[in-house]
C-alpha cells in the first residue's frame, strides 16, 4: 500500500511517509503489547484524554500557525511563529488553572474514575507541547522541508511507542498512556528545533503587530472553525464514555487506534505535501490548484478501497486474532466505521484547499453543520435506546456524506481561484 502511493506521488510525500511509516508504524505494532500491559478501562480514559488535548490543543495556538504557509515575505511568516509560540504560553497557562479547578468535574462528567484529578498537571502540558510542535511543523511546510518533517515524523511515533510500553511495563497504570502524547510531541519538537540549521533574521514587534491584525481571521474564525473540525472527530469518543460506559469506549478507543493510526501515517504525510504544494501555487498564483486536489483524492481512494474491503470482511477476525479475543467487538465497530475512515483517508488531505486560499468562512459553515449532526449521530441513538453500534451506523453515514460535501467544497473553491486569477 505504501510503496504504491510512494510511486502515486511526489517524492516529497515518499519522504514523509517513510518518516511517519516508521513513527506510527511502530506505534501500531507495539498495540497488540499494549491491550496486554492495560486494562480495557486504561483505554478508556486515553480516549478521553486524547479527545480533550486534542480539542485544547486546537484552540492554545489560536491557529495563527495555520496561516504560516501563506505570506510571501519570509519575516512575515516568521512573526506568525511567535504569535503561535505566545499564544501557547498563555492558553496553556489558562488551561492549567481551569484544570486545576475542573478536574473533579470532568470525572464525574466522563466516569474516569479521578483520571483528571489525579492529572490534570498533564492536559496543559501536552497543549504546551502541541502548540510548540505546531509552529515548527508549519515552518517546515512552508520550506517544503520534507526530510526534516521525516524525522519529526519518525520520532514522534517511536517515542511515543516507546514511552507507552517502558511505563507499562513498570506497571504505573493509566499514566503510561496518558503521557505517551506529551513525550512524542516533545521528542519531535526537539528533533525539528535541532535540524533547523542556519540562524535567521526575526521580525520587529511592529511587523509582528502589522501581521497580526492582516491575518486576524485565524484567530477570529479558523480557531473556532478549528475547535468545531476537532469536535467532529472526538465529540463521538466523549460521547460514547458518557452514554455507554468505560468497557465500551475501551473497545471503541482500540478500535479508533486500529483503524486511524495506520490513516494517519498517509494523511499526515500526504497533508503536509499538498498544503506546502498547494500554498506555493495559489503565492505564485501558477493555477492548477484543482488539478492537484483531484489528482491527489483520487489516487488515495484507488490506494484505500481495497483495505477497506478486507476490513469491512474481516474486522472480527483480525482483531480477535492480532489483539485477543476479548477485543474481537473491537472489530464489530470495525466493520462499521471503516466507511467513514475509508472517505477521511481521501478528503482530510485536500481539505486544507479551503484555509489556505482563505476561505475561512466556508470552513467555519462546514464544521458547524457536522459537529451538529455528530452530536446528533450519536446521541439520539442511545437516547432512544439503540446499542452502539446503532449509533456507529448513524455516524458513519453522517460522516460520508459531510466529507463528500467538504470535497465538492474545496473543489469548487480551487476552481474559483483559478477563475480569478485568469
Amino acid at each position: 500500500m505504501f510503496r504504491r502511493l510512494s510511486a502515486l506521488l511526489q517524492s516529497g510525500v515518499s519522504r514523509i511517509l517513510t518518516g511517519t511509516l516508521i513513527g506510527q508504524g511502530t506505534l501500531l505494532a507495539v498495540s497488540p503489547l499494549l491491550t496486554r500491559l492495560y486494562d480495557v478501562s486504561d483505554f478508556g480514559a486515553l480516549a478521553a484524554f486524547t479527545a480533550l488535548a486534542t480539542v485544547a490543543g486546537g484552540i492554545v495556538s489560536l491557529s495563527w500557525e495555520r496561516a504560516i504557509v501563506i505570506p510571501r515575505a519570509e519575516l512575515s511568516a516568521r512573526a506568525l511563529a511567535i504569535l503561535t509560540l505566545a499564544s501557547t504560553a498563555v492558553m496553556s497557562a489558562l488551561l492549567a488553572v481551569l484544570m486545576w479547578f475542573g478536574g473533579p468535574w470532568l470525572d464525574t462528567l466522563l466516569q474516569t474514575a479521578g483520571i483528571f484529578s489525579a492529572y490534570w498537571w498533564l492536559l496543559p502540558l501536552t497543549t504546551m507541547a502541541m502548540g510548540t510542535y505546531s509552529a515548527l511543523s508549519s515552518t517546515l511546510v512552508r520550506d517544503a522541508a520534507y526530510g526534516r518533517l521525516a524525522v519529526r515524523n519518525g520520532i514522534q511515533g517511536t517515542s511515543q511507542a516507546l514511552s507507552s510500553v517502558v511505563l507499562g511495563l513498570l506497571a504505573v497504570g493509566p499514566l503510561g498512556l496518558l503521557s505517551s502524547i506529551l513525550v512524542g510531541r516533545v521528542a519531535s519538537s526537539v528533533g525539528m528545533a535541532g535540524t533547523r540549521g542556519e540562524r535567521r533574521e526575526w521580525p520587529s514587534p511592529l511587523r509582528v503587530r502589522v501581521v497580526a491584525r492582516r491575518y486576524r481571521r485565524f484567530p477570529l474564525v479558523v480557531t473556532w472553525s478549528r475547535v468545531l473540525n476537532i469536535l467532529g472527530l472526538q465529540l463521538p469518543p466523549l460521547i460514547v464514555i458518557a452514554m455507554y460506559g468505560s468497557i465500551e469506549a475501551g473497545l471503541y478507543a482500540l478500535t479508533i487506534r486500529v483503524l486511524a493510526t495506520p490513516i494517519g501515517m498517509v494523511v499526515d504525510a500526504v497533508s503536509q505535501y499538498f498544503e506546502g504544494t498547494f500554498a506555493t501555487r495559489r503565492r505564485e498564483r501558477s493555477g492548477r490548484l484543482s488539478a492537484l486536489l483531484l489528482r491527489i483524492s483520487t489516487r488515495l481512494l484507488a490506494v484505500a478501497v481495497v483495505p477497506a474491503i478486507v476490513v469491512a470482511v474481516f474486522g472480527p477476525v483480525l482483531f480477535g486474532f492480532v489483539f485477543g479475543a476479548e477485543w474481537a467487538v473491537a472489530g464489530q465497530y470495525a466493520q462499521i466505521t471503516v466507511l467513514f475512515y475509508l472517505a477521511q483517508f481521501v478528503v482530510a488531505p485536500i481539505s486544507r484547499a479551503l484555509l489556505v486560499l482563505e476561505r475561512q468562512y466556508l470552513q467555519l459553515a462546514w464544521d458547524v453543520s457536522r459537529t451538529v449532526l455528530i452530536c446528533a449521530a450519536v446521541l439520539l441513538p442511545g437516547l432512544w435506546g439503540f446499542g452502539l453500534e446503532a449509533a456507529l451506523i448513524v455516524l458513519t453515514i453522517v460522516q460520508v456524506a459531510m466529507y463528500a460535501a467538504l470535497f465538492l467544497l474545496c473543489l469548487f473553491a480551487s476552481r474559483r481561484a483559478e477563475a480569478e486569477w485568469a
